[in-house]
């Protein structure tokens, strides 16, 4: 975690000690404004509303009739879907202080929370007339807040576009896009948006975000990868830039890159979970099998409910050969979610390299009946079936396996099948068959039998199907 972060957290958690002792002592009062801010925004954030609404309470009593606390306490309240309370709030602001912009528009939230979305359109609209670009921006973010609750998602979109036009670097609107380009499809529209306004301002650490998000949607990953960086860059704390590059960086395989970046958030942030199962995947897929295993392990530590990191675990132990560890592992993560075929599967053949053959083509069958839709189950229940010389079994798993799934790695294992009975002219008329339907997936048939890789007959059929 960064310095700074540290020193903004002890801050603020002064600050609550402090309120804390005067609660005790009934004498709440602070010096300055500042702390009862600072306060107000804390408890906010991590969704005590009610402490939030306690402390403006304070505030109010302290500094008697003070507009940002007033309108203050109607944005909480508001939050606590409490619009009644929080209209009967501002009725009192506009006695005191007419003509608010910030009253009118917590208005509008209030009318919409209330179902009178029609009343709350009217109103914003009637203040834009006399509106300068700055209040033009957030009476079309509150808009936006409108339609995103009516599920409009195209309409909301092209609201918070017309906020952009007018203030590109307002973090609500730009907040706000980010996801709902995601419900109204408009990824293409959101890059061309995105462009102009980092064109505009290079140092935008939002909108080099949401050009990232619509370029990775559109798996344009070296672009989007681009843009998360320059969001991070201009925004050394913007954790999910530096998460979500990550996950792009996994998707293009660049695992040292996608380390980088995880690593970044161990310095910088609260670890997580979830971030030392990444952190594992990469070291994993990079062939460091013991560091991955302990970062898997500290996401256990984190979170023993989190099955995927037993998986992983067992995966490590299997790379190098430990395989009654891995059974162990894996046993762990199918207790937690038995229904993973994933799951099932390895387990599977960790077994059938302990020599338990009984249990391995035992967790083989339950692969396949939870996934039955995925070729690749029925493929190693076969597999497995083939090397044990149990050919009639495989051949009949795989008539079952055409009757719930479809692919050509179930023709090729097939084939194979037939060319480990012994059945050449039937092996090779089925090869045949696979390749005219999917050449290109015809080095299935050398995972499954390497030796045919060499054998002319094979090379020439296939030869006579090569793509021109």
């Amino acid at each position: 975690m960064g310095h700074s972060n540290i020193t903004d957290r002890q801050a603020i958690f002064n600050l609550i000690s402090r309120y804390e002792d005067m609660l005790e002592k009934f004498q709440v009062k602070f010096a300055d404004h500042k702390s009862y801010h600072a306060l107000i925004d804390y408890y906010e954030r991590e969704c005590l509303l009610d402490r939030a609404l306690e402390v403006v309470g304070y505030a109010i009593d302290q500094t008697g009739y003070d507009t940002f606390f007033f309108l203050r306490k109607a944005e909480l309240l508001l939050e606590k879907k409490e619009a009644t309370q929080a209209l009967f709030l501002l009725d009192q602001v506009d006695a005191k202080s007419p003509g608010l912009l910030q009253t009118s528009i917590l208005r509008a939230e209030a009318f919409a929370m209330m179902g009178m979305h029609d009343q709350s359109l009217a109103l914003l609209d009637g203040l834009k007339f006399n509106a300068n670009s700055g209040e033009l921006c957030k009476i079309y973010v509150c808009e936006a807040l409108i339609y995103d609750s009516l599920k409009e998602f195209e309409r909301m979109f092209y609201v918070l576009k017309a906020a952009l036009a007018e203030d590109p670097s307002n973090s609500e609107a730009l907040s706000r896009m980010w996801y709902v380009v995601e419900y109204a499809r408009k990824h293409e529209e959101s890059v061309e948006l995105h462009e102009k306004i980092v064109e505009e301002d290079p140092y935008n650490a939002l909108a080099w975000y949401n050009l990232g998000a619509s370029q990775s949607y559109l798996c344009n990953y070296e672009e989007a990868i681009e843009a998360y960086e320059f969001a991070y860059l201009s925004k050394d704390d913007f954790e999910f830039a530096y998460r979500e590059c990550a996950e792009v960086c996994l998707i293009t395989g660049d695992f040292q890159k996608a380390l980088g970046c995880y690593q970044d958030v161990l310095e910088r942030f609260e670890p997580d979970g979830d971030l030392f199962l990444n952190i594992g995947k990469c070291y994993e897929a990079l062939g460091n099998y013991l560091v991955a295993r302990d970062f898997f392990q500290r996401s256990v530590d984190f979170d023993y409910y989190c099955a995927e990191a037993h998986f992983h675990i067992g995966q490590c132990f299997g790379k190098q050969k430990e395989w009654h560890k891995a059974v162990g592992a894996y046993q762990k993560a199918i207790k937690l979610e038995r229904k993973n075929e994933d799951f099932l599967s390895a387990l599977a053949e960790a077994y059938s390299n302990t020599g338990n053959l009984k249990k391995a083509l035992e967790y083989y069958r339950e692969a396949a009946d939870t996934a039955p839709e995925m070729p690749e189950h029925w493929v190693k229940l076969a597999h497995f079936l083939m090397k044990n010389r149990r050919f009639n079994e495989a051949i009949e798993v795989l008539d079952e396996a055409d009757e719930n799934a479809w692919g050509p790695e179930l023709l090729y294992c097939r084939s194979a099948c037939f060319f480990e009975m012994g059945n050449k002219s039937e092996a090779l008329f089925v090869l045949e068959e696979a390749l005219y339907e999917d050449f290109d997936a015809h080095t299935a048939l050398f995972r499954l039998m390497p030796v045919l890789e060499k054998d002319k007959e094979v090379k020439a059929v296939i030869a006579i199907f090569q793509p021109e």
